[in-house]
């Protein structure tokens, strides 16, 4: 017989984690977590596409029966633990992720009318930075061109929360889009801010303070999932120094990489790291210029 609340609703969404059923906003903050990081892969990767990615059905091998090799039968009341083991299992599984991935900004909160935010926005940013892209020899259009810039908290396992099951103080990240305009044929201009984000106390256990890490464009030639994703980027210290970095990329990736869909392609500083064979015909690159903007 089956333990009690050993079923389906023992692992929903907030709903009690066995493997920590005494910290009930740990529990929720866990699950939310992973609300974050499954929006943010879909916003990013796209849903998967229909028809594809379906689980093959797993047969068993053909072996000779023999009463030396075979396994003592099992009860229903065996298989019904193992059951719920694997789901004990899978909730593990699914709180050790949220533990290792970073905290992203969310305007929800952990509890039904509790604000915990993590992250806040400056209202009155001082310190900008207009972002100019040039492409360069593209093989055609791109529809969707879009900035982000991310910012990292600096001292998160001082301020931050700690995850008393996985035993670990999870990293603070926040990726905050920028517009970009198109101002010519072939560039775009942007507006980026290094203090974007308030330092201050978000979980009562000192500042935290963020720090600006790089502004980095997505490109995709019409936007559709399978396409690939080009993605240029500049270090917040060259942010800073006002330069310019040159990304080489394939043209032969353009829409999209026909053995692999959704394929990120963060492209190549260094020309000659290209194999030998590739010309500079088969290539098209992306220029990312800062300019501090000045009172």
């Amino acid at each position: 017989m089956a333990q009690e609340g050993c079923n389906d609703d023992a692992i929903v969404a907030r709903m009690k984690l066995y493997a920590n059923k005494g910290d009930k906003l740990h529990d929720l903050q866990l699950l939310r977590d992973l609300e974050i990081i499954n929006a943010r892969t879909l916003g990013e990767l796209g849903p998967l596409p229909a028809g594809e990615l379906s689980a093959a059905p797993k047969r068993k091998p053909s072996l000779a029966a023999s009463s030396s090799i075979l396994p003592p039968s099992v009860d229903a009341g065996h298989q019904e633990n193992e059951t719920m083991d694997f789901k004990s299992m899978a909730v593990a599984a699914s709180m050790a992720l949220a533990a290792c991935a970073p905290v992203q900004d969310s305007s929800s909160s952990v509890e039904e009318g509790e604000d915990r935010p993590l992250r806040k926005l400056n209202p009155a940013p001082k310190r900008a930075y207009t972002i100019t892209m040039t492409i360069e020899n593209a093989p055609g259009p791109f529809a969707v061109v879009r900035g982000s810039a991310q910012y990292d908290v600096e001292n998160a396992p001082e301020c931050g929360r700690y995850l008393k099951f996985a035993g670990v103080h999870p990293g603070m990240t926040s990726m905050e889009t920028f517009s970009l305009t198109q101002v010519s044929d072939n560039e775009y201009q942007g507006t980026v801010y290094a203090d974007l984000l308030l330092d201050e106390d978000y979980f009562g256990r000192g500042v935290c303070r963020w720090k600006f890490m790089q502004a980095q464009v997505v490109l995709k030639a019409a936007g559709t999932d399978e396409e690939t994703r080009f993605l240029p980027s500049l270090r917040a210290e060259d942010v800073y120094a006002e330069v310019y970095e040159t990304r080489y990329f394939r043209k032969e990736i353009y829409p999209r990489d026909v053995e692999v869909d959704r394929l990120p392609s963060f492209g190549q500083t260094d020309r000659s790291k290209f194999a030998p064979d590739i010309s500079d015909d088969d290539l098209f690159a992306i220029r990312l210029k800062s300019r501090e903007v000045r009172p």
